[in-house]
């Protein structure tokens, strides 16, 4: 994967040994009457080993697959310089597995790919796997094979269950799988179950680093917990019932200086899983995001790779006026194929992203509930809101956001706002908020029962203040597809667009204004209705590869592809933000690939 910055690759990590404190190690033929300080020593339980550590101490993992947890519910910390670190001890991978264990020859066939086992006890032995009273059992179990989540077949009734239907049946002590074209002798089984314990979690905990380990099968989130300066770094979460790494704040004990650098988050929120059934939400949650702030000051999530999660990809959300919150950094991240939004401010002020790759490749249909409710909130690749439930006052917190040198790709909405619950009502707004430098390329045909737009601007009235949308480069496809909508019906006197570029080569009348009445515009009319725009065009912006960014595959699109070509209209079109800008304060200077623009400001990422 060629990306213009340091992010999660699939090699093995070696996690150095402490420098300020003990370094232990445990291991799949270890015992805990060792001294576990050597390989050749180590110890066979995490518990025991968090039962020694201190301030300082490292615990180094040997390769394997533990069907073993680190549960840090008891407050463990580091300090300040000391911290407590979990890792790879180096030669291969360390799998945190919370499914129960079933060994392959504990597998009977039944006929063709379709095997059953004896399930009853999650892989600690205190957890029965029966789905719980009043829990709709899709939202409580998956079952994942070699990479693929199998659907519940129709009741749970194992008769359902039949060679290539891709399901599963469990009845509270057998569990009944299709193997498709696997067999259970190399197969690769996660069970992910509401009532898995979670592979990684804190509480209370400060100072805590955990580094190149996978979290599988969580009934919770894979990696989570409650404090502050935790490092998450070179670690791959997926298959997890709820949200893959999620940082979150307790009452006195802040959630603050957290770091998720350089992970894979993978196929998690599979409380929502066939896509659209949205079980987390029924069973009394919202979206769970892959990655995910929660009430967080100076978070920062850097190089991470966020794929085909069940809800969101990167998310901040929740804040107050009496907490200290916000100031979360997204940045150099590949946030793609997640169910909602690739990436989410909500409810937090200061929040930044900047150099993310934000794509969306298609639908593999074979995934989805056939319902469709949620479809209005599926495939944003950002989006800027306030949700009445995620404040802790009930009030809009969403201000002084910064979104640029961005790249999204193959999204139904690019850049949207949002807000949600009647008491905001005349609250939200874009609130000395920079949209700048962004490359938007829509998704090549729009699905039934939806709109789309590239940047798609509420009409806020009064709480739009200060806020500027410039240098902005979006790319739409057919007929249906407006670069730009913006709810009112002339200029926003609290939001300035300027310097930015559209085109649409099936569509000039690609503009659109109003809500309930709705005029599809040229560029023309466009400037004449809003005043936006003197200083941009709608014209082909000459990119290296502009008909291949139209091209969805589920894999990354190339970014070199979105560099515009000599003579492109866009290079020196741009306004200089380097030393001011039409947000007092917001300023940058490099592109995308983390290059100095220069004195000649091209408009787009790069």
């Amino acid at each position: 994967m060629d990306l213009p910055w340091s992010s999660w690759t699939n090699a093995n990590v070696t996690t150095a040994g402490s420098s300020t404190g003990t370094t232990y190690y445990v291991s799949l033929t270890g015992s805990d009457s060792n001294s576990g300080t050597s390989a050749q020593r180590a110890f066979a339980t995490v518990a025991h080993a968090v039962s020694l550590m201190q301030p300082g101490d490292t615990l180094l993992f040997e390769p394997g697959v533990y069907h073993q947890t680190i549960n840090l519910g008891g407050g463990l910390s580091g300090t300040s310089g000391h911290p407590i670190t979990f890792g790879n001890a180096g030669g291969g991978a360390v799998v945190l597995d919370a499914s129960p264990v079933i060994a392959p020859s504990s597998w009977s066939a039944v006929g063709g790919s379709v095997y059953r086992a004896s399930v009853s006890k999650t892989q600690d032995g205190s957890s029965n796997l029966a789905v719980p009273t009043g829990t709709d059992p899709s939202t409580a179990m998956v079952v994942v094979v070699n990479d693929k989540a199998l659907r519940l077949a129709p009741n749970d009734n194992p008769a359902s269950v039949t060679p290539g239907s891709g399901t599963f049946a469990y009845n509270g002590s057998t569990l009944t799988v299709d193997f498709g074209s696997a067999v259970p002798s190399s197969a690769t089984v996660v069970v992910a179950n509401a009532n898995n314990p979670s592979p990684i979690y804190w509480y209370g905990g400060n100072y805590l680093v955990f580094d190149g380990l996978t979290a599988q099968a969580g009934g919770n989130s894979g990696i989570w917990g409650y404090g502050s300066s935790v490092t998450v770094e070179h670690c791959v979460s997926q298959y997890n019932i709820k949200a893959g790494i999620n940082f979150m704040m307790m009452s006195g004990n802040a959630n603050a200086n957290n770091q998720a650098l350089q992970n894979l988050v993978y196929m998690n929120s599979l409380h929502n899983w066939p896509r659209g059934t949205n079980g987390f939400y029924s069973s009394g949650g919202g979206w769970s995001g892959g990655l995910a702030f929660s009430d967080a000051y100076k978070g920062v999530a850097r190089g991470n790779l966020v794929i085909d999660n069940g809800g969101e990809g990167i998310i901040s959300y929740g804040s107050g006026p009496s907490e200290t919150t916000g100031s979360v950094l997204f940045e150099n991240n590949l946030s793609m194929d997640n169910w909602s939004m690739q990436m989410y401010f909500d409810n937090q002020p200061n929040d930044v992203a900047r150099g993310n790759l934000l794509y969306f490749s298609g639908f593999d249909t074979s995934t989805w509930e056939s319902q469709t409710d949620d479809l209005y909130k599926y495939s944003t690749c950002l989006a800027l809101a306030d949700e009445a439930n995620s404040s802790a006052n009930m009030t809009a917190n969403l201000a002084n956001s910064q979104v640029y040198n961005n790249l999204l790709v193959g999204c139904r909405l690019g850049i949207t706002e949002y807000w949600e619950g009647n008491v905001l009502s005349g609250q939200h707004g874009l609130k000395n908020t920079l949209i700048a430098n962004n490359t938007i390329v829509l998704m090549p045909t729009t699905p039934a029962s939806t709109y789309t737009a590239g940047i798609y601007l509420w009409d806020n009235g009064t709480a739009n203040t200060n806020s500027a949308v410039v240098n902005n480069l979006v790319i739409g496809w057919d007929s249906t597809e407006p670069v730009i909508w913006y709810q009112g019906t002339g200029a926003d006197p609290g939001v300035q667009a300027d310097h930015n570029a559209y085109w649409n080569a099936g569509n000039s009348t690609t503009f659109m204004l109003g809500f309930n009445t709705v005029s599809k515009d040229t560029f023309a009319q466009w400037q004449v209705a809003t005043g936006y725009d003197l200083a941009g065009f709608f014209a082909d912006p000459m990119l290296v590869g502009t008909s291949a960014l139209s091209s969805p595959s589920h894999a990354p699109y190339d970014q070199a592809n979105a560099v515009p070509q000599s003579g492109s209209p866009l290079i020196g079109a741009g306004i200089d933000l380097s030393s001011s800008s039409p947000v007092a304060g917001e300023t940058f200077s490099t592109n995308l690939a983390g290059m100095a623009r220069g004195s000649s400001w091209t408009i787009g990422a790069f």
